[in-house]
Formats: C-alpha cells, sequence, structure tokens
C-alpha cells in the first residue's frame, strides 16, 4: 500500500525558502523547487530541512528530495491499517488555478468522513441535512456542501430563520427537493423513451 502525501502549492514552497534558505526568493526559483519537490509534503520538506541544520540554506531541491525519500524509506515499517474513512483514502486531484475545487473537495470529504463516524457510532444521520447541502443555498448564497450562514434577513427584508432540524434554510431544502424531483422525472422520460 502507498502513501499519498499532499501537494505543496507555491505559497508553501516560497515560505519554505524563506525560513529555511538565505535565497533571494524569486518567482523562477519558486517554480524550480516547485517541479524539484513535486510528490513530497510540505511537513516532510521541513522535517528534512529542519535536519540538515545549518546547511540547509545551502540545500538544493534534490538534496531534500533525498532526505524526504530516506524518512519514507525509514517510516516504511508495516503499521497499523488504515480505516476507510481516512484522508489517505481518497486522495485530492492537483488542480490548478484558485481554492475553489480544493475547498469543495475538502467539504466533501469532511461529509464523507461524518457519515463514515456517523456509520461507526450507530448514530441515525438526518437525510434532510445532507440533500439540503447538495445544492446552493438560494437565501443565503452558501454554495453546496457548505452550512448556511447564521443570516436570517436579507436585503430585500424576506426574513427567513434556519430549521433546527437540518440547520439549513427552509427554502433551501425546497430548492434540492425540487432538483430531485426535477432529476427523477428527467430519468423517468428517458426510460419511457427507450
Amino acid at each position: 500500500m502507498s502513501t499519498i502525501y499532499a501537494v505543496m502549492s507555491r505559497s508553501d514552497v516560497r515560505g519554505l525558502l524563506m525560513r529555511h534558505t538565505d535565497a533571494h526568493v524569486t518567482e523562477e526559483l519558486v517554480t524550480s523547487w516547485l517541479s524539484g519537490l513535486a510528490g513530497y509534503s510540505l511537513a516532510e520538506c521541513h522535517a528534512a530541512m529542519t535536519a540538515m541544520g545549518t546547511s540547509a540554506r545551502r540545500a538544493t531541491p534534490a538534496d531534500v528530495a533525498g532526505s524526504c525519500d530516506a524518512a519514507r524509506d525509514r517510516a516504511a515499517e508495516p503499521g497499523p491499517p488504515v480505516p476507510a474513512f481516512s484522508p489517505a483514502a481518497d486522495p485530492p486531484h492537483q488542480r490548478r488555478g484558485g481554492r475553489g475545487p480544493d475547498r469543495d473537495y475538502h467539504r466533501q470529504a469532511g461529509m464523507r468522513g461524518i457519515r463514515a463516524a456517523y456509520e461507526l457510532m450507530g448514530w441515525q444521520r438526518n437525510a434532510d441535512h445532507d440533500l439540503a447541502r447538495s445544492v446552493a443555498c438560494p437565501f443565503c448564497k452558501a454554495k453546496a456542501w457548505a452550512v448556511c450562514g447564521p443570516l436570517s434577513r436579507n436585503r430585500a427584508g424576506v426574513r427567513e430563520p434556519r430549521d433546527q432540524t437540518t440547520r439549513m434554510h427552509p427554502s433551501r431544502l425546497e430548492y434540492a427537493r425540487a432538483q430531485l424531483a426535477r432529476q427523477a422525472a428527467t430519468t423517468q422520460d428517458q426510460e419511457n423513451a427507450r
């Protein structure tokens, strides 16, 4: 079983260089270090450069990668089994651009973890809560998989307190049910057309 490590961002590499080296941090330097340390996590690189001591000031990406590989080899002994809901079970995909797709991934991963914890403990999960979170809120404009904000009155003066059971605005749950009914009707029409 191989371990999945988080991908470093440009700001992670910039912070690593500023903390451990004497180099003038330019965009070209960040790019070369980012490509040289592809596949290594920020924590691994920090640990490797901290272990190097003062020689980290003159280290190259190859030196840091070698130190990280050596640490991985030392830690390759079999350990306890990884639970099905751990972050390593479903790694994030490397994406370019803003943080939006990463946030969506982490929101969904959090939901999977919460569902797994409820299942392990034998607790009952509110299906309406998950259904409401699957769509964006038309009242407070919370994105899909994000919890509704505490807004109870919008700029137009419309008042809509959150439901105590689902912790979402009622219009969000209604919208989600309408979307679900629309999808079911579309699926039924497609099956009837066959």
